[in-house]
């Protein structure tokens, strides 16, 4: 394509390049500027030098943070809260949006999406204070229900065997909503002379779904899973920090509350840089790998299906 036939293109879309321009804005401002502090892991840190003038050290703060005894059990933590998520909670927004798409009755149906949707807009520390008020051991009320009926108190936020339960169902009340609109709206956009054709050789509902809906949503399902496993390293910061407490550290410490606590509240930036950057680059070949292996079994992987 010719510079002109380029610009002229531009023109004729400028509406929606407006519209991308306050995106690229923060994209900069937020994720490519910060860069630059990439850096600081093979440095140490003196502030009256600066970044560029400290001096190089290599790997020295690579090797610190790999000697560290909370680095493996970080590590472990993430994996297995991440593997759990892409279990339970990556497959919740498919099913209820196969739910919602049963629904005929237009009103209920968008109330239903609202109820479900709504979570998505409380924060995590307000949800963390709601989650705290009904499981607290002493006055929660779902303790205070079980003690009603004669049953002993469980402690759900003090208890290893219980946190990943809570933070997985907590998840998914959270986030499930999001991802529900994004596949209703790819449901919505199948052919309806599908499901005539189908409903005329005697297809059930749960056939329909099985072998129009789901494939048809498959594009959509694949980008969605190659995304999360790219992210699998980051363990939902959020909910873990606002649920934890040092009853479950051992449980609940992952690579980023370790990246929090060693670089904000220890000091050592340096240390916090490299936990952090190891953590982007296996996140960026895990992601390159996902993609890859999609594209290996279905032909196409995530660039050519969002083309």
């Amino acid at each position: 394509m010719s510079k002109k036939n380029l610009k002229i293109k531009i023109w004729q879309n400028k509406q929606v390049y407006m519209m991308m321009l306050p995106v690229l804005v923060l994209l900069l401002i937020f994720s490519y500027y910060p860069m630059y502090g990439i850096i600081l892991a093979f440095k140490d840190y003196l502030p009256n030098k600066g970044i560029w003038g400290s001096e190089w050290v290599g790997f020295k703060h690579f090797i610190a943070v790999f000697s560290l005894p909370d680095f493996f059990t970080a590590f472990r933590n993430t994996i297995v809260i991440s593997l759990l998520t892409l279990i339970f909670c990556f497959p919740a927004p498919i099913f209820l949006a196969l739910l919602l798409n049963e629904v005929t009755n237009r009103p209920y149906k968008r109330f239903i999406q609202t109820c479900i949707y709504f979570p998505n807009f409380i924060s995590w520390v307000v949800l963390a204070g709601i989650i705290n008020s009904l499981l607290n051991y002493s006055t929660g009320t779902v303790n205070n229900i079980l003690a009603n009926i004669g049953l002993s108190r469980v402690e759900f936020l003090a208890s290893e065997a219980l946190f990943y339960p809570v933070l997985i169902v907590s998840c998914i009340i959270k986030d499930a909503g999001w991802g529900t609109i994004i596949y209703t709206a790819g449901i919505s956009s199948i052919d309806p002379t599908l499901y005539e054709a189908a409903m005329i050789d005697g297809c059930k509902r749960f056939g329909m779904a099985r072998y129009i809906t789901l494939p048809s949503l498959s594009p959509i399902i694949l980008i969605m899973f190659t995304m999360q496993v790219g992210n699998i390293l980051n363990a939902n910061f959020d909910a873990i920090y606002n649920l934890y407490n040092p009853t479950v550290y051992s449980v609940a410490d992952v690579i980023d509350t370790l990246v929090m606590r060693t670089g904000f509240e220890e000091g050592y930036y340096e240390r916090g840089t490299a936990i952090g950057l190891f953590k982007s680059v296996i996140n960026f070949i895990l992601l390159l790998s996902a993609n890859a292996i999609v594209k290996k079994i279905n032909g196409y992987g995530m660039y050519e299906v969002a083309e």
